[in-house]
């Protein structure tokens, strides 16, 4: 089958999860023996029509939206630059026409649309005007808030938002499938009456799962606790410094960052000269096993905003590791109290130390824990992703 696959940002451009699930359903489609090929953003001003090149033997079709700047510089700019490149990002013609062009050329079967800020909401009428079928899969809150971002405590959304949201669901309209990590996400969208003639399907994030030998190996009698995603504020990463610094005077233990952001050098500052943390940086995807989590007992994802399938979830289980979450968006439809993890409530700083010593008084349940992780983890083998996708 030929299929065209749809995303913002592909290699070497990422900025989170979203990207990393792309690379991967694209990647297993290809090893299936589809003919596939990519449409995606390019960095480069002087590149508005679009070319293609091959990368991995698969090709991607890449321009440069015409927009104030691009896609890739958004965080760094001031919010009356992002308000300006947000509205003529959502009625993009020139993306929409060069998308057309590459449907046209290419004529795919099929077109598996992921996230489209960036590369225009006019992308959707792109498809439709092709007349090809269309499976869209939803990886945050995007269509109603354009940050993506919802805060806990902070729900309640103004009129602008709405006025957004409508005009989302107008462009979007009714692809024929929307696929879901989770049923916390498309519940969301309910509200806001998204995707009614749409056949809807959650299907949690597909993982190339790892070599079946993989061992955790514990060199001393410190139980290592991970943070591992971007730090920034609304992910916790402040919550939790707090809190753990505190957990860290009567316990032997030490937690492990992996990530970077804008909250980087204030957390090494304050820090960095503790005994029980250690900063890692940036890690490789393909590095995490040996390098990381072997030597982790248990992952921390303290988000203080509404997750939809957070991607260190799948990491963690990947590599037979509990997680000790916020019960926020999707997270508890992944981690099972007691069975592959703990939660407590976003925020709470008290809840957060009892599960944190709860995993501690409850080492001797680690082993069936970590086991109990790595067969959640089987659920989301990509192989079998891949084929309820093409058989929705």
């Amino acid at each position: 089958m030929k299929i065209g696959l749809i995303n913002s940002l592909y290699k070497p451009y990422k900025r989170g999860g979203a990207e990393v699930v792309f690379t991967n359903i694209v990647k297993e489609l290809k090893k299936d023996g589809h003919d596939v090929f990519v449409i995606t953003i390019s960095g480069k001003k002087n590149k508005t029509k679009y070319f293609m090149t091959e990368m991995d033997n698969i090709r991607v079709y890449r321009f440069y939206p015409k927009n104030i700047f691009s896609f890739i510089e958004i965080n760094s700019q001031p919010l009356w630059r992002r308000l300006i490149w947000l509205l003529i990002d959502t009625f993009n013609w020139h993306s929409y026409r060069e998308v057309k062009k590459i449907l046209k050329a290419e004529k795919p079967e099929l077109v598996l649309s992921h996230n489209v800020k960036g590369l225009g909401y006019l992308t959707w009428l792109a498809i439709r005007h092709s007349k090809i079928k269309n499976f869209h899969t939803l990886h945050d809150v995007q269509l109603v808030n354009p940050s993506g971002l919802i805060i806990k405590g902070q729900e309640k959304l103004g009129v602008h938002f709405k006025i957004y949201a409508k005009i989302s669901k107008i462009l979007i309209n009714n692809p024929e499938v929307i696929i879901s990590p989770s049923h916390w996400l498309l519940d969301f969208y309910k509200p806001y009456s998204f995707f009614k003639k749409s056949k809807e399907i959650v299907i949690p994030n597909p993982i190339i799962l790892e070599d079946e030998h993989f061992k955790k190996i514990f060199t001393d009698n410190k139980i290592n606790y991970l943070f591992l995603g971007q730090l920034e504020k609304h992910k916790g990463i402040l919550f939790l410094m707090d809190v753990f610094k505190e957990f860290a005077q009567k316990n032997n233990c030490r937690l492990y960052i992996v990530g970077s952001g804008r909250l980087e050098k204030q957390l090494k500052e304050k820090y960095g000269q503790n005994d029980w943390v250690e900063f890692l940086g940036f890690v490789p995807a393909n590095k995490l096993g040996q390098a990381v989590f072997k030597k982790i007992h248990f992952t921390i994802v303290p988000s203080l905003c509404y997750e939809n399938s957070p991607s260190v979830i799948y990491d963690s289980f990947k590599f037979s590791t509990p997680v000790i979450a916020s019960a926020i968006g999707g997270i508890p439809e992944l981690v099972q109290e007691g069975v592959n993890g703990y939660l407590f409530e976003p925020g709470n700083r008290i809840g957060l130390l009892n599960k944190l010593n709860f995993s501690l008084q409850a080492l001797n349940n680690f082993e069936k824990m970590s086991e109990n992780a790595k067969i959640k983890a089987k659920e989301f083998d990509i192989r079998q992703y891949v084929y309820k996708v093409l058989n929705l």
